[in-house]
């Protein structure tokens, strides 16, 4: 069975520079689960942020969801 993995990445919509992507430790069954979980982690990995940074820099959070090993 092919598991998914998430990989977060905090992006300025000023430079559209880029961090370096963050790959959880957690595979997911499917690519909804993988889907729906990277909406709840950006919304905390923004919350782990300065408001007035996210604001200044006009910060989002991109992911995406890849095909990982078989499990």
């Amino acid at each position: 069975m092919i598991k998914f993995l998430l990989i977060l990445q905090m992006c300025s919509g000023i430079n559209g520079e880029c961090t370096q992507p963050i790959q959880y430790q957690k595979l997911f069954n499917n690519y909804a689960e993988c889907a729906i979980y990277g909406y709840s982690a950006s919304v905390e990995y923004l919350g782990k942020t300065d408001f007035n940074m996210i604001n200044e820099n006009k910060l989002h959070v991109r992911f995406w969801c890849k095909e990982g090993t078989n499990a």
